[in-house]
């Protein structure tokens, strides 16, 4: 082609043979390695669902919470709390802080509890007497609202009356 023949705005050497244009390939190989990375860590689990453990001990009882600590929005999970009285609980009732209500829809709670109620920041779940040395276990099935981000604190309290027994403190991050 000579140099007659070539379109008006075309200039040879930077459109034909990119002079001055190396290090674009880098930006574009690191874009790509970025847009494959998102993938790769969904598999490693860093975005959700892998369930973790929080406990709490004391001389009357021993409470457990299976849940996710990192979800991503619209996801669907469940929670499973084990109450393992030590003596009769009398009265059991479970604090749920409101961080676990926080851009969640509850589906389901099995078993259901006797009564529900709010004091403050905490869901009140009252679920009555359980004999000792039997675990009592509660499921709860949640979906994370698709526009929801951020982290937030879950802490669970149980109770027996109005005794507190003990606290697990744990955290939840919510991913897009």
């Amino acid at each position: 082609m000579t140099r007659a023949d070539i379109p008006v705005g075309i200039d040879r050497d930077r459109h034909q043979n990119l002079t001055g244009r190396g290090h674009h390939v880098w930006w574009r190989r690191v874009a790509l390695v970025v847009f494959a990375a998102i993938p790769v860590l969904g598999l490693l689990d860093v975005f959700g669902q892998g369930a973790s453990f929080a406990r709490a001990q004391s001389p009357a009882a021993s409470l457990l919470v299976n849940s996710p600590a990192h979800i991503r929005g619209g996801l669907i999970f469940t929670t499973e709390i084990v109450i393992t009285p030590r003596q009769q609980l009398h009265d059991a009732q479970l604090y749920l802080g409101n961080g676990w209500f926080e851009g969640m829809t509850v589906n389901g709670v099995a078993p259901q509890p006797s009564n529900e109620s709010a004091q403050g920041p905490w869901q009140v779940w009252d679920f009555g007497k359980i004999p000792a040395g039997e675990a009592y276990r509660v499921w709860i099935s949640w979906q994370t609202n698709p526009t929801h981000l951020g982290r937030h604190s879950q802490d669970v309290a149980l109770y027996d009356g109005g005794t507190q027994l003990m606290t697990v403190h744990r955290a939840v991050t919510v991913f897009p």
